[in-house]
C-alpha cells in the first residue's frame, strides 16, 4: 500500500485526509493519508524518503521544503513554493497544485475573468497563486494589502476608487470560528460585480453572503487535492468526481 501524508505545524482543521482517503476508496486505489504535524522539516524528509510515496505540504514549510527537492516543476518555480512532493526511488519531485487549483475553480464555477478588473484581498502565498493565474488575461490584477510591501499591491482605502468586476478573499478574515468578520466594508462590496472566497468554512462567508455568492474555496481545496493524487496515481479529474467528493465533505463544515 503506497503512504501519503500532509506536513505542516498545526492541522487540526485539515480536510486532507477526508479528501485523500475518500478518493482512495472511491477509486479502488490501494494508498492511505495521514496528517504529519512537526517542527522538524529536516527529520520528516528522511522519514519520508523511506517511508511515503509523496506528500503534500503546508504552512510554515512550502517554501522551506524547496531545499530538500532534487526538482520542482515549472509552476513551482514561478510561485517560489511547493504543495506536493513525489517521491521516486528516494529522489523528491516538487509541484504546485495550487495554480491547477485556483484555475480549475474558476472554471468550475464559470466565473469570466477574462478583460476584467480583478483585486485580491490579501499578500500571502494564496493571494500570490491568484495573482498568477489571473495575470495573463484579466485587464486589471492587484493585490490589496494593509502593507505595500512590493508592486502590483494598492491599499484596502483604494479600493474605493476603482471599478471592481472580481473580488477574491484569500485572507483568513471570515474563517471559522471568526465567522461574523468580513474583510471589507458594505462600500466596496455593493460596487463589486461578483466575489470567490478561498475560505471553505464555513460554507458561507460572511462575505459572501453580502453578495449572495456560492463561490467558496472548497471546490479549490479538493481540485488540488485531486491534482495531487494525479500525480501520485495517475488518477482521472472530472467535474463528477469534483462535485461527488464536494457533496461527501459537506458533513464536515461548521455549521451556519
Amino acid at each position: 500500500m503506497n503512504k501519503y501524508a500532509l506536513i505542516g505545524a498545526k492541522l487540526g482543521h485539515s480536510y486532507s485526509s477526508i479528501i485523500h482517503n475518500y478518493v482512495f476508496n472511491k477509486l479502488n486505489i490501494k494508498a492511505s493519508y495521514e496528517l504529519i504535524e512537526t517542527t522538524d522539516l529536516a527529520s520528516f524528509v528522511l522519514y519520508a524518503k523511506s517511508n511515503l510515496k509523496g506528500f503534500n505540504v503546508t504552512i510554515p514549510y512550502k517554501e522551506k521544503i524547496l531545499q530538500y527537492l532534487d526538482e520542482i516543476s515549472e509552476e513551482a518555480k514561478i510561485l517560489k513554493n511547493v504543495n506536493t512532493v513525489k517521491n521516486i526511488d528516494g529522489k523528491l519531485y516538487g509541484y504546485n497544485t495550487d495554480y491547477a487549483g485556483f484555475l480549475g475553480m474558476l472554471d468550475y464555477y464559470n466565473i469570466d475573468y477574462c478583460n476584467k478588473d480583478c483585486y485580491i484581498l490579501g499578500s500571502g502565498g494564496a493571494a500570490k497563486t491568484c495573482f498568477n493565474v489571473l495575470k495573463d488575461k484579466a485587464k486589471t490584477v492587484k493585490l490589496v494589502s494593509r502593507s505595500k510591501t512590493f508592486e502590483n499591491i494598492i491599499s484596502y482605502d483604494d479600493l474605493i476608487d476603482v471599478n471592481i468586476d472580481l473580488l477574491i478573499n484569500a485572507t483568513p478574515v471570515g474563517m471559522y470560528p471568526d465567522i461574523d468578520s468580513c474583510p471589507v466594508n458594505d462600500l466596496i462590496l455593493n460596487k463589486t460585480k461578483e466575489v470567490v472566497d478561498l475560505i471553505y468554512n464555513p460554507k458561507e462567508t460572511k462575505f459572501l453572503k453580502a453578495k449572495n455568492s456560492k463561490h467558496d474555496g472548497l471546490i479549490m481545496l479538493i481540485i488540488q487535492a485531486l491534482e495531487a493524487d494525479k500525480i501520485w496515481e495517475n488518477i482521472k479529474i472530472s467535474k463528477e468526481l469534483i462535485k461527488e467528493v464536494g457533496d461527501f465533505c459537506e458533513q464536515y463544515r461548521a455549521p451556519l
